[in-house]
C-alpha cells in the first residue's frame, strides 16, 4: 500500500503555514511558532493558518493489523508497510490462546535519521509507565494501566530490521503482556508426554542447546529463553516463542543444521547469535504453550553428573529479581510463583549434552 504527498500551503519566511503529511514516512516538525508580524501577513492575505502538528499527535496511522505474540492479541497501528512486515517475522506464526481486552500499540515512522544502528534502548519504569529510549526520534512509551504503547521511529531506524524487531517492536510488546496477563521468566521450557520443564539459569549456562537438543531427541519445544507464566491460572501454563531460536555461535558443532545459517550481531557485540527458525526443522515439534511440572537449573561449571534438589529460597529469588515494581501486580506474581515453586525444583549438573537429556527424561517419567 503506498501512499501520494499531499501538496503544501504556501510558506512564509522559509516556514510553512499549512503542513499536511504522507502517511508513509512523516517528517519532523519544530515547535517554532510564527512571529506576530508574519500572523498580521496571514491575516491580511487571508490565508487559512494551520499551526501544523509538531509533536504528531494528530498524525494518521492508517495501517492497521492484530497479531498474536504468545497467544496474546496485540493490535498494531502504523504508517509504515515496514512496520508491518517486521510484525509478521515475529508474530506471523502465533495462534489465538487467550480472548482477552486487546493491546495497542501505535507506531508511527518518521523521515530521515542516521545510517548509523542506533544504541540500545535505555529502560526506566515508574509506577505503571515505562520508557524505552534509544534517542531523540526512537523510543516507546507503554501505560501499562491502559494496554497502551506508543511508539516513534525513524525510516533509517527500519533499515536496521534485526534491531526494531528486537529492542523496539518485540520488546514493546513483551513488556506489556509481562506486565498484564503473564510473568517473564528467564527460563526455556520443553515438554514431554504433557509435562513440561522449565530450564533456568545464567545468560550462557546452555538453556538454548539442551531445549534444542531435547526437542531434537523428540521432546516438544516451547522456547529457548523467555517463558511467561499465564496469569489467573492454577496449572502453571508456560507460553514462550516456539518458532525461533538463538543460539551461540559454538553450538553448531551440536546441531550441524545451524551451519550456515549465519551470525546476527545485536548491539550488545558480546552476545552474537545464530538466530534459527524452528519451523524451518521437520525433526522438532513445537508448541505454544506448556503445563511445568518440574524447575530445573542448569549447572556445566563442574565435572559432576547428577540431579540434585535445588534449594526453593534461591529459586524464588530468581523469579522475584524479574518481577514488576507495580505492588499490586508483583503480589499476584508472587502468588504464581509460589504455586510454580511447588512443583519441584533441581539442579542438573552436567558436561555431556546426551546425558542431560536422558536424564531429564528419566526425570518426567520416574520424578526422580
Amino acid at each position: 500500500m503506498h501512499y501520494s504527498s499531499v501538496a503544501q500551503a504556501p510558506a512564509l519566511n522559509g516556514r510553512t503555514v499549512a503542513l499536511k503529511h504522507t502517511p508513509e514516512a512523516l517528517p519532523v516538525q519544530t515547535m517554532e511558532l510564527l512571529t506576530i508580524e508574519e500572523l498580521k501577513k496571514v491575516w491580511t492575505l487571508s490565508e487559512p493558518l494551520d499551526p501544523g502538528d509538531p509533536t504528531l499527535s494528530a498524525t494518521p496511522l492508517p495501517l492497521q493489523r492484530t497479531f498474536y505474540p504468545l497467544g496474546f492479541p496485540v493490535t498494531i497501528s502504523t504508517n509504515s508497510e515496514q512496520v508491518m512486515e517486521a510484525a509478521e517475522l515475529s508474530w506471523g506464526c502465533f495462534e489465538k490462546l487467550f480472548s482477552i481486552k486487546q493491546i495497542a500499540i501505535s507506531i508511527g515512522v518518521t523521515n530521515g535519521g542516521s545510517s548509523t544502528c542506533p544504541p540500545a534502548p535505555v529502560c526506566r519504569m515508574r509506577g505503571h509507565l515505562l520508557s524505552n529510549i534509544a534517542d531523540g526520534e526512537n523510543f516507546a512509551i507503554s501505560d501499562f494501566s491502559e494496554g497502551f504503547s506508543l511508539v516513534w521511529v525513524n525510516q533509517a531506524t527500519l533499515e536496521h530490521a534485526s534491531y526494531f524487531r528486537y529492542f523496539i517492536l518485540e520488546s514493546t510488546a513483551m513488556g506489556q503482556i509481562a506486565n498484564r496477563h503473564a510473568w517473564g521468566i528467564h527460563a526455556a521450557c520443553v515438554d514431554l508426554d504433557g509435562a513440561g520443564l522449565l530450564l533456568c539459569g545464567d545468560s550462557g549456562a546452555g538453556k538454548s542447546t539442551l531445549s534444542y537438543g531435547c526437542a531434537r531427541a523428540g521432546w516438544t519445544f516451547v522456547t529457548d529463553d523467555g517463558s511467561y507464566l499465564v496469569d489467573g491460572q492454577d496449572d502453571r501454563m508456560i507460553v514462550g516463542n516456539c518458532y525461533l531460536a538463538r543460539f551461540r555461535p559454538q553450538a553448531e558443532r551440536f546441531f550441524p543444521e545451524l551451519r550456515g545459517t549465519g551470525v546476527t550481531q545485536h548491539v550488545d557485540a558480546s552476545k552474537p547469535s545464530i538466530e534459527f527458525s524452528t519451523t524451518a526443522s521437520r525433526r522438532v515439534m513445537t508448541s505454544q504453550s506448556s503445563r511445568v511440572r518440574h524447575i530445573v537449573f542448569l549447572n556445566r561449571n563442574t565435572p559432576d553428573h547428577e540431579l540434585v534438589t535445588f534449594p526453593k529460597e534461591v529459586a524464588r529469588l530468581y523469579l522475584l529479581q524479574r518481577a514488576s515494581s507495580v505492588p499490586e501486580q508483583r503480589r499476584r506474581q508472587e502468588t504464581m510463583f509460589e504455586h510454580l515453586l511447588g512443583g519441584g525444583v533441581f539442579e542438573l549438573r552436567y558436561t555431556d549434552l546426551n546425558w542431560a537429556i536422558t536424564r531429564l527424561s528419566r526425570l518426567v517419567r520416574e520424578g526422580c
